[in-house]
C-alpha cells in the first residue's frame, strides 16, 4: 500500500492514505497554502514536497 506525507526542511508530516491528506497536513502546519480550484493549486511557504512511501506492515503479512 502506498503512503504519503509532506516533507520540508523544518517538518515532516505523518504518513497518510492519499497525497491530498498529506497536503492538508502541510497546510495545517503552515508549510503550504492550498488555493481551491480544479485542480487545487499548492504554494509551499517553505521549500517542500509530498513524499511517497510503502506501508511495510502491509507487505509483512
Amino acid at each position: 500500500m502506498r503512503r504519503y506525507r509532506y516533507r520540508t526542511a523544518a517538518l515532516t508530516g505523518p504518513w497518510r492514505e492519499s497525497p491530498d491528506l498529506a497536503l492538508r497536513d502541510a497546510a495545517r502546519a503552515r508549510q503550504a497554502r492550498i488555493e481551491e480550484g480544479s485542480p487545487p493549486r499548492v504554494e509551499w511557504t517553505v521549500p517542500g514536497r509530498i513524499e511517497e512511501g510503502r506501508d511495510e506492515s502491509a507487505s509483512a503479512r
